[in-house]
């Protein structure tokens, strides 16, 4: 005679709390992997465009990308301007000016955790624009000439790049970073500016010997400086308070990828980046300048304070 034997209710319990317990243990496990991969792929990024950026500086006497020049139907980042160099990525003809244009909103130019969808067929270039910007260069060493064609712009002020040449300690510089994200258009540059990472530096105002510490105190909500604009992404609450798309956004386990001026690239941790030694440096203003591209030490002047 047979002996059919079923599961009883309490063993389908166990193997339900079982599978419960390896799930709940497996899960995180899982999704760090995950995001692990694209911190890997979006680190592989940014080093093969620093490649191909110093590439380009190669062949241009050692100057450096502009980040930016020139606005509207003829605005031109550097994603457009090494475009060349890479052949990775859409760009985009200008129907207006016949300008070739790109924002950087897909291939290796976008990270994989970048949180805006780009445009399936843009007609414009501010439809170009939505999607793209993940990754940003250094504000000061690589110029930015926006809106260098009107006329209001004075030709004393636009500046060419950096070269490599010019940068003291290039392996302590930052060159590029993973930044925030904006609904619609980005900036193709990340801040330097001093009053965007720490507070007061020196006892004395400009003068290095008397830097008494180094680091960044925006992240530290304890802090006088704190601002929450940059450790997230720009939405609809931050209308015409854009500098959440300037700042560098930690997306995989606390960490933003970035390359250096020397070509090495990593993941940083948040708040390890010290601004005077991995951020700063000195530049100055254009002379006459209502704007402060490059007034990149604090809000009044080239220099720490």
């Amino acid at each position: 005679m047979k002996n059919n034997r079923a599961f009883t209710l309490i063993e389908l319990l166990v193997v339900i709390a079982i599978i419960a317990i390896l799930a709940a243990i497996l899960f995180p496990v899982f999704a760090q992997a995950k995001v692990a991969a694209k911190k890997t792929q979006s680190l592989s990024n940014v080093k093969q465009i620093s490649t191909s950026t110093f590439i380009y500086s190669a062949d241009y006497d050692d100057l450096n990308v502009m980040a930016e020049y020139g606005s509207g139907n003829v605005h031109i980042t550097w994603y457009a301007a090494i475009h060349p160099y890479v052949k990775n990525g859409r760009t985009y003809t200008n129907p207006v000016s016949g300008v070739l244009q790109s924002s950087g909103s897909d291939g290796i130019f976008r990270s994989p955790s970048f949180p805006v969808s780009p445009v399936a067929t843009p007609t414009t270039w501010e439809q170009a624009q939505t999607g793209g910007f993940s990754y940003g260069l250094h504000h000061t060493i690589f110029a930015d000439n926006f809106d260098s064609n009107q006329s209001w712009f004075p030709a004393a002020q636009v500046k060419p790049s950096l070269s490599q040449t010019q940068l003291e300690n290039p392996a302590d510089k930052v060159m590029m970073m993973e930044k925030g994200a904006n609904p619609t258009w980005g900036y193709p540059w990340f801040h330097p500016w001093q009053f965007m990472w720490i507070g007061e530096i020196a006892t004395v105002d400009g003068d290095v010997s008397t830097i008494t510490r180094d680091g960044v105190d925006v992240y530290t909500p304890s802090s006088p400086m704190y601002d929450p604009r940059f450790d997230t992404d720009c939405s609809g609450s931050t209308t015409g308070n854009w500098e959440c798309a300037a700042h560098a956004r930690y997306r995989f386990g606390q960490t933003a990828p970035m390359v250096f001026m020397d070509g090495h690239a990593k993941a940083i941790k948040k708040g390890a980046l010290k601004w005077y030694q991995n951020i700063y440096v000195p530049r100055g203003d254009a002379a006459g300048s209502w704007k402060y591209w490059y007034l990149d030490a604090g809000n009044v002047g080239p220099n720490p304070k």
